[in-house]
């Protein structure tokens, strides 16, 4: 079944991505900050050959979603990464990123309720469980490597995401 892209997201294609491997399924979501005072400073680096780094989704601070990579594709955005005992992340999840400096920076309401919206999307297309959901300081290896996106409150973010999917059912 192909998953129905929301009108309001913008596409804006990155280089950066290769076909996951045969037999891989999506499994996971992956929460990240870009540590950019702006969403297009960050959408200028992801499609750039050289940066070799990508989102699936980068959500500015007003709520726009920007798909960069299709969730059926494998975008570069975990680098040295382990979840579960499984490494290479990127292999397996969807990668989901918050403009916000990861400095302290308050994310906006807007920006919450579109990831949360996001987040049901998918979880309900690819049948990813909600404590399959992480962030990017979890799963990074070494251990401590990555601190995105930092201040985000998870159990909050999760109840969200668990409400909207009761919404759409």
């Amino acid at each position: 079944m192909e998953l129905t892209l929301l009108p309001k997201w913008q596409s804006r294609p990155s280089p950066n991505r290769n076909n996951r491997p045969n037999g891989v399924r999506v499994t996971a979501i992956v929460l990240h900050a870009d540590a950019a005072d702006r969403v297009d400073t960050s959408l200028d680096w992801c499609r750039r050959v050289e940066s070799k780094v990508s989102y699936h989704f980068l959500l500015g601070r007003t709520g726009n979603v920007f798909l960069l990579v299709h969730p059926d594709q494998r975008a570069w955005h975990c680098g040295v990464s382990e979840m579960d005992g499984v490494r290479d992340v990127n292999d397996f999840s969807i990668g989901i990123c918050l403009s916000n400096k990861n400095d302290g920076e308050t994310f906006p309401a807007a920006q919450l309720f579109e990831a949360a919206t996001l987040c049901s999307v998918l979880c309900q297309h690819y049948g990813i469980p909600l404590d399959r959901i992480t962030t990017h300081a979890d799963i990074a290896r070494p251990v401590g490597r990555k601190t995105d996106p930092k201040g985000l409150d998870m159990p909050q973010f999760k109840a969200t995401i668990r409400a909207l999917s009761q919404r759409r059912l």
